[in-house]
């Protein structure tokens, strides 16, 4: 499941004058997915935005709450049953707060961050069923990290028409104790075969420096809905034992049209 934070932190940019100011998300909004593995159905997820906006320093934010799990044959060798969550910036999509609650076969994570933009640091609180971490502290140096639900969402906000193919944009974002430089090529808008339909999207692929879980620069490939939700509809993942999916199966309560459930 971290290895699937990491390819939705990738589908995020900075470009502000390309965001929308009415954002494409309503209170409220539930997002079902599906994890797999060529013909096998490994996981499940939960995307759900809460019911009614959280006051932070006075400025109305809403809250995240994703739950992923193990389904299928996956269960009977690991068990996975994974929580994240964030309250960010209704506006400026930026983070408040963001936890991860993981529990992944004999590994577990309690993490809490803290963004604090009046003493321009974050602070994380960390903890597993063994032991207790000490705190850590890291500089904000510009203040406009996002966190993996705010990036996500700030993907949602993006106008796509004012790009076209090969243009490059790019995020700065905080995860895991690491400050990122995200860049993604936008890939101009196709017709997309999806689990909810066959339906426009845009296609934008991050560029993926080298490293041991993923096949290539190229081997991430996103597909937004090119419409008034901008709904994440699928993730295409080349790893080194195959191609893994993450795909939108259900949702209600969007901004514009029907649930699909």
């Amino acid at each position: 499941m971290k290895t699937l934070a990491l390819i939705l932190l990738g589908l995020v940019t900075n470009a502000q004058s390309l965001v929308v100011k009415e954002k494409p998300v309503s209170k409220g909004e539930e997002l079902q997915f599906k994890l797999s593995y060529g013909w096998f159905t490994i996981g499940r997820g939960t995307f759900k935005i809460s019911d009614n906006y959280v006051m932070q320093d006075g400025k109305e934010c809403i809250e995240i709450n994703v739950h992923g799990r193990t389904a299928g044959l996956a269960g009977v060798f690991s068990k996975v049953d994974d929580r994240w969550g964030a309250v960010i910036d209704k506006n400026t999509l930026l983070p408040y707060y963001s936890y991860r609650d993981l529990s992944e076969g004999y590994y577990d994570l309690d993490e809490k961050v803290y963004f604090d933009y009046d003493s321009m640091e974050v602070r994380v609180e960390s903890s597993s069923a063994s032991d207790v971490r000490p705190t850590k502290y890291f500089d904000l140096e510009k203040g406009n990290y996002f966190d993996m639900m705010g990036g996500l969402m700030y993907a949602r906000s993006i106008d796509y028409r004012g790009l076209e193919k090969g243009d490059t944009i790019q995020l700065e974002a905080f995860f895991d104790k690491k400050f990122y430089d995200f860049r993604m090529v936008y890939h101009g808008i196709e017709m997309t075969k999806t689990k909810v339909g066959d339906i426009y999207c845009h296609k934008v692929v991050p560029i993926m420096q080298e490293n041991s879980v993923f096949d290539g620069k190229n081997a991430v490939r996103f597909w937004i809905s090119a419409d008034a939700n901008r709904l994440p509809l699928k993730v295409a993942a080349d790893m080194n034992f195959g191609t893994a999916y993450c795909e939108l199966t259900a949702y209600k309560n969007v901004k514009s049209g029907i649930d699909f459930e």
